[in-house]
């Protein structure tokens, strides 16, 4: 695809979102089979998931225990590449949450999870990563461990232990949770974010106003989320903090946070040899509803280009809920995403290697019995991995997830 044609495809996906697409977070098993509870109990038709629902809230209210279980199994075909053309690939996993409070505001979060594969991402690698849950087969590990408190009336929060910082920071409504939404990685999270794998550290916000909130967190910048952490705990340090505004206009929500990050480890430069010890970025992250049943996304970022491969990165999109008249559950979204090399990684790599990559994703996801969804989605990718010489590449998928 040559560059006028890059410019018309990139143009057109703009148009599209101003007329297509409110909307599930950055969600926890826990919190996802809490919305999947909301579908239940609305509903008419008595069953034994509904019953199932009834008996563990109970169980929470008598022993403050709360738990899920979550299924995702994600099937992958590359129906477009200049290499990989009709190469398929496989992504699941499975995770079971509990958390057990300890007195009021204050309780204890433990996961447990299996993976298994790493879909196509294993034949087509890009910047983007075209299946957020990809990873390495680990038969049982704990993922997530920490202890939090909601402390003066939800006005300051705390937790620590073994987390993942992106599940607080880098928010959004209708771009953040790889179960529900989106699959490629770079719509999930801002990937010029050098998030840090599952591992130590600890977060705090304070909201003096409803419409304002200030919020900190550091941990292990070289984690490692099948282990426990305590190994590799202080051998570096991610930093990141997020000041965040959320007006409503309404019933209209916005969401508008500005964040700045920096990491304390020693990282090579591509055109010097030497190391830099500290590298800083900023990011905003934005997303508000247009109507009640649709939200728009915004995301924008930099990073230092002497030691990362990409010097800038954004994505634009949106979510519509009940796409169709009585599918309430529905989702339909659609978004594209570009990574933006920095001049001296491009220098390193030599001539072939590209200015940015692009991915536009679009996906529908179908509630089917409450507990079950089924989401197909088509992926196009321009550049991949940000290489002149491979051609566009375009990926359909089909994600199952079971939740409850």
């Amino acid at each position: 695809m040559g560059y006028p044609a890059k410019k018309v495809f990139l143009l057109t996906i703009l148009i599209l979102l101003l007329y297509v697409f409110p909307s599930q977070a950055a969600l926890t098993t826990l919190e996802i089979a809490q919305e999947r509870a909301k579908g239940i109990e609305t509903s008419n038709k008595e069953s034994w998931i509904k019953e199932f629902g009834t008996r563990r809230e109970e169980f929470t209210k008598k022993y403050g225990t709360s738990f899920a279980f979550l299924f995702n199994y994600d099937q992958q075909w590359i129906v477009r590449s200049k290499e990989n053309s009709g190469d398929s690939g496989a992504a699941c996993y499975w995770n079971v949450e509990l958390m057990q409070e300890l007195w009021p505001g204050a309780s204890i979060d433990m996961e447990f999870e299996t993976d298994r594969g790493k879909g196509v991402d294993k034949f087509l690698p890009t910047f983007s990563i075209l299946n957020t849950n990809s990873g390495d087969n680990i038969d049982f590990y704990i993922p997530r461990l920490y202890f939090q408190q909601d402390l003066v009336n939800e006005r300051v929060y705390l937790a620590a232990g073994k987390l993942d910082l992106s599940d607080w920071f880098d928010y959004s409504v209708v771009a953040g949770c790889g179960d529900t939404q989106f699959t490629s990685s770079a719509l999930v999270n801002n990937p010029i974010i050098p998030f840090p794998a599952k591992g130590l550290g600890a977060m705090v916000t304070l909201k003096p106003y409803d419409w304002l909130y200030f919020q900190s967190g550091a941990s292990t910048a070289k984690a490692n989320s099948t282990k426990t952490g305590l190994s590799d705990g202080f051998n570096s340090t991610f930093f990141i903090n997020e000041l965040g505004f959320t007006p409503k206009i309404g019933n209209l929500e916005g969401n508008y946070r500005f964040i700045f990050h920096l990491t304390h480890e020693k990282l090579e430069r591509f055109l010097e040899d030497r190391t830099k010890n500290n590298t800083v970025g900023f990011a905003l992250s934005f997303d508000q509803a247009i109507t009640e049943r649709l939200t728009l996304f915004l995301r924008y970022g930099f990073d230092d280009p002497k030691v990362n491969s990409m010097e800038y990165f954004w994505s634009f999109g949106g979510q519509l809920s009940e796409p169709f008249p009585g599918r309430k559950y529905d989702y339909l979204g659609l978004a594209v995403a570009q990574s933006i090399t920095g001049k001296d990684y491009r220098e390193y790599n030599g001539e072939g290697t590209s200015y940015a990559e692009t991915i536009c994703e679009l996906y529908y996801s179908y509630n089917f019995k409450t507990i079950f969804t089924l989401t197909p989605n088509i992926q196009m990718v321009i550049d991949p991995d940000a290489n002149k010489d491979s051609s566009t590449a375009v990926v359909m998928g089909l994600r199952l997830v079971l939740s409850f």
